[in-house]
Order: structure tokens, then sequence, then C-alpha cells
């Protein structure tokens, strides 16, 4: 495969869950591997794709930082969105899309596995993104 005018390698950002760490979001492609995975179904994980290392480094570390729990409330989560002008939906029972207004860029939410259905979001009371919490 020829690639003409691109750099060889590129950084992919792809959407965390609350036990991702940066190298596991944010990580370096050459186009043939990058094709195999689409293949594979990477593409539904994709948020963006950056010809820099840094402009990844720090998009992966804002959706990092909007994945993070509550400390005082072990059955609350609080999850920050990463983009100023943004909005939130549930398609499935298994999680919220946090989705940027601008663009098409999303993120997929989703409770800690072990409370199963037994779950309910809301947007916080700041209004800077949504807090899930455990329901009996």
């Amino acid at each position: 495969m020829k690639i003409h005018g691109l750099p060889e390698t590129f950084w992919v950002v792809a959407t965390p869950t609350s036990q991702s760490e940066l190298c596991d979001i944010c990580f370096d492609y050459d186009f043939k591997r990058f094709a195999q995975n689409i293949r594979g179904g990477l593409d539904d994980e994709i948020v963006a794709i950056f010809a820099d290392k840094a402009e990844a480094v720090e998009e992966a570390t804002k959706l990092l930082r909007a994945i993070q729990q509550t400390p005082d409330k072990p059955d609350t989560r609080f999850h920050k969105s990463p983009w100023a002008g943004w909005f939130a939906t549930q398609e499935s029972l298994s999680g919220v899309i946090l989705c940027d207004k601008e663009s098409s860029q999303r993120i997929v939410v989703e409770p800690p596995q072990e409370w199963g259905s037994k779950w309910a979001w809301n947007i916080s009371p700041d209004g800077s993104g949504i807090v899930m919490c455990r329901t009996p």
C-alpha cells in the first residue's frame, strides 16, 4: 500500500471506560494496522485521529478526566463532559452517550458492570456532566 503526503504514523484516541489508562485509549498506528483493525470493529470506539501526539494525549486526558468515581458516594459516578457545548442521550440500557454539539465526537459512559440494569442517570447540578447512581 502506498501512502502519499501523509505521515507514516498517526495517533488514535478511543472511547475510555472507567478502568482505562492513557495508554489504553491513546496509541499510534500505521495505515496497514489501522485498516486491519477497522475491519475488526475498532471504528465504533474511535473518538478522534490526530497527526500530532501532544494533541492526541490532550484529548485522551480530557476524556479520562470525564470518567471518574465520586469517592464520597461509592454508588455514584460523576462523568464530566469534555466539551463546553454538549448533550447526553441514552440509546440503550448499557450506557449514556455524551456528544459534542459542534462535531461528531462522542463517548459512551457505562455504569459499573456489577450494577447490572439497576442504575439511573441525570445531568449534574452544575451542568458540567452527568451523574450515574446505583438504584435499589
